[in-house]
């Protein structure tokens, strides 16, 4: 499982970096879903990958403070290619 989340379009890059670092300090490595992706949209997803059902809250927690910068943040189950 993974927490993911998503700046909201007005949220800059220098932001998203002072946010993601607070995030690392909190004990949680956040990195862009989608890395290098142009179409702001998707460049504005990230995750925490290798998280667990109690640290959704955690990790919503730590971003309460940044909740004008947070367009969302929820769980996203693993998946596993079909064979």
């Amino acid at each position: 499982m993974s927490v993911q989340f998503k700046f909201k379009d007005t949220v800059g890059e220098e932001r998203r970096r002072e946010i993601v670092d607070a995030l690392d300090r909190a004990g949680f490595r956040a990195r862009s879903l989608f890395p290098g992706q142009k179409r702001p949209q998707l460049a504005s997803i990230f995750t925490v990958s290798e998280a667990d059902a109690k640290d959704l809250k955690a990790v919503s927690s730590a971003l309460n403070k940044f909740d004008r910068d947070i367009e969302y943040v929820e769980a996203a189950p693993t998946r596993k290619p079909a064979s």
